[in-house]
């Protein structure tokens, strides 16, 4: 994905969320931001109202989310396998094993995606949605259960930008966005 902004700020942003921090959006990419719903907007809509490409996007995104969020004892390495791109799986993946693998933590719970609009250009897209991950928790290795010293996810709006690669739609760039949803 061709974008105006260095992918560390992406990456930024991301180990930002992953240890649970407030951070914000420092601004619009200029790739997809301001681009209109995909072309088949006209096409048959969901109940939600996406087309079947549009909920591509959306179910790409919230299989990441699950990956970070609600893999249990899921490696990282292994859990976001097929569901990032190469670039984003190099930062991703180190920063989040010192977060819980290295740190004899895991993730447990879930992890929602309430999908607001998606954007479609050929083979990249953007989807703005609302990561809900207040009932997914850091806690010690092996524990089944929230329990003292456990962290709790976060609630937050993103912009997530994503890739189409062999088919596949893949998460590029997750950017944390002001405010709340």
């Amino acid at each position: 994905m061709t974008s105006q902004r260095p992918r560390w700020v992406a990456a930024a942003a991301l180990a930002g969320l992953l240890v649970l921090s407030a951070c914000g959006s420092d601004g619009d990419s200029g790739s997809l931001a301001d681009a209109t719903p995909s072309a088949t907007a006209s096409a048959s809509k969901d109940a939600d109202g996406f087309t079947a490409e549009e909920r591509e996007v959306i179910d790409a995104v919230e299989a990441y989310a699950t990956a970070i969020f609600a893999r249990g004892t899921t490696p990282v390495a292994e859990a976001l396998q097929g569901k990032v791109t190469d670039e984003l799986y190099s930062v991703i993946v180190p920063d989040e094993r010192k977060i819980t693998e290295d740190a004899g933590k895991q993730r447990i719970g879930e992890a929602r995606v309430e999908a607001r609009s998606v954007a479609i250009k050929g083979d990249e897209a953007v989807a703005s949605v609302c990561l809900d991950a207040t009932k997914a928790f850091v806690v010690d290795k092996g524990e089944t259960e929230v329990g003292p010293g456990a962290r709790i996810g976060i609630r937050r709006p993103m912009k997530v930008e994503l890739e189409r690669a062999d088919g596949s739609w893949l998460v590029d760039a997750p950017r944390a966005e002001e405010g709340t949803c």
